[in-house]
């Protein structure tokens, strides 16, 4: 047990600093509010004047009244942070943490230690300046309106401190969890430094970055900063299009007179510059947020930390694991890639928040490595017969809609316009990823249970397989219509207990027969 303990005073800056927004919306909707009215009153101004010389004008004083309200506001939401600060406190009892808050209207939380399913520690670069750590207890408990609460404890320490407390917590939920241990003064979780067992390379990063980058999303990036740029400096522009203009047209009649080919030729060829951009960016943003990427199984924890600037390091209970999630985009299922995330009560409920277990490894390795620090779940995915009849949902109707719309497009531009041969091709190279993804999306779709883990695969060009604890299943569905009972057909639907309130993994067109089998395997 220790005392009652008041977190580090850069907490202060923290609050304020998160507190920024709201300052300056209020400071200003409020003094222009107040300030208009004034300043259309002379004899207000006149006076005003007479009092101080800063003010020569309406505008003037409008300006000094936005500053003064915000100097007054931030002043005072500084002194509610230092008050906040002051009267904040955590301490531990026999058997529970207790985080307390408020002076006037006080707030008390008891958390029992054997009730903690996650441990975050995490350092921002200002944090790691000064050598603090964010140190959150969650529980995953929801409230009474049924929306998830953020972490019952997040406050900010010093390194050392956030470290003593991380190590008391874990030492306690062992003892209350481990009676017969306490009794003979054992301890599973040590002070000293985890053996980490995996740890992630600059290749890993490498691949990573080649295999996740996406093109599209830099080129929407450059199409708005062009407009953002057009709006902020329209003068400017204009008087560059004048200079460059006649430039312009000499291009566009070079391209009116040259054979379509070259001209895609120059598009493919930009793509591939913005490839090549976008994957040296996401190669150097993998090196720095995955820096030193490290995991370890120490007694009935998992921990995980990593990153360069901003430090992650959070512990996840074994018990409080439901499921993994192993994800593939076309690019990694060629190369036998995957990344891998848990399921984890009390964490990756924020929007923030991924319990990230494996950014990427070989998926061939996945059981060998989840052998070392969750045997919990290694299993191989049994590909069960498949029914042909999914060959028409996962693949044919699929590709007659898209069908039917393409060659509408390319129908509707040809009668538009006389360049059609660009659309037709971006039309073809669509209409193929279409069959690529239904073709895909037949060959992965499965589903396989056993004692431990229920098994859910389904995706085509984006691939994702869950494996989810038998005991965290809720509920197991089928949904079936006429046409698909006739083929002996259905969508499976496995909903577990998880962070959110909706937590659902689906496999959709499986031969209806193993509903029963799967459906006994999870009442057992």
């Amino acid at each position: 047990m220790f005392e009652k303990r008041r977190c580090h005073f850069t907490y202060i800056f923290e609050m304020f600093a998160g507190l920024i927004y709201l300052i300056i919306a209020a400071s200003v909707t409020f003094a222009f509010s107040i300030a208009g009215n004034l300043a259309s009153d002379e004899d207000f101004l006149e006076d005003v004047k007479g009092a101080s010389g800063l003010v020569t004008s309406a505008d003037s004083f409008v300006i000094l009244a936005v500053i003064g309200v915000l100097l007054l506001m931030s002043l005072l939401m500084l002194l509610l942070c230092v008050f906040r600060w002051r009267y904040t406190f955590v301490s531990a009892e026999e058997n529970t943490l207790v985080y307390e808050t408020g002076k006037f209207i006080k707030k008390r939380v008891a958390i029992p230690f054997e009730k903690i399913n996650t441990i975050d520690m995490g350092r921002n670069i200002f944090e790691r300046m000064v050598g603090t750590c964010r140190l959150k207890v969650d529980t995953g408990a929801y409230s009474n309106t049924q929306e998830k609460n953020h972490a019952e404890m997040d406050l900010v320490f010093s390194l050392a401190e956030a470290e003593e407390i991380r190590r008391f917590i874990l030492n306690r939920a062992e003892l209350d969890s481990r009676a017969e241990e306490a009794e003979n003064g054992k301890a599973a979780v040590s002070s000293k430094e985890p053996d980490w067992v995996i740890r992630a390379g600059m290749g890993d990063f490498v691949l990573y970055g080649l295999t996740s980058s996406s093109v599209w999303k830099l080129f929407w990036i450059l199409v708005a900063g062009v407009f953002f740029v057009v709006e902020i400096a329209q003068g400017f522009v204009d008087q560059a299009l004048e200079t460059v203009m006649p430039y312009v047209e000499q291009v566009t009649d070079l391209i009116s007179r040259t054979n379509t080919a070259l001209v895609i030729l120059g598009m493919i060829i930009f793509f591939l510059i913005s490839a090549l951009i976008s994957d040296i960016y996401t190669v150097i943003w993998a090196a720095i947020r995955f820096a030193d990427f490290r995991v370890a199984r120490e007694g009935r924890n998992v921990i995980v930390r990593y990153g360069l600037l901003t430090v992650k390091n959070y512990t996840l209970q074994v018990r409080n694991i439901h499921a993994l999630i192993i994800r593939q985009n076309v690019f990694q299922q060629m190369l036998g890639r995957c990344s891998v995330e848990a399921v984890c009560m009390g964490f990756g409920d924020e929007k923030t928040e991924t319990a990230l277990l494996l950014p990427i490894i070989k998926t061939d390795n996945l059981n060998n490595l989840l052998g070392i620090i969750l045997p919990e779940y290694v299993t191989e995915m049994n590909l069960r017969p498949r029914n042909k009849a999914g060959i028409y949902y996962h693949i044919v109707k699929p590709s007659i809609i898209w069908g039917a719309i393409f060659a509408g497009i390319c129908v509707a531009c040809a009668a538009l316009t006389q360049v059609s041969v660009l659309i037709n091709a971006v039309a073809a190279v669509l209409f193929a990823a279409v069959i690529a993804n239904g073709i895909l999306s037949y060959k992965n779709t499965t589903l396989d249970w056993n004692s431990n883990v229920v098994s859910v695969q389904s995706g085509g060009l984006k691939k994702i397989a869950y494996r989810i604890r038998t005991d965290a299943v809720q509920e197991v569905q089928i949904r079936t219509n006429v046409i698909k009972k006739h083929f002996g057909i259905g969508s499976y639907y496995v909903h577990y207990h998880g962070p959110n309130l909706n937590n659902t993994s689906s496999s959709g067109n499986i031969s209806d027969k193993y509903f029963d089998g799967l459906a006994n395997a999870v009442e057992d």
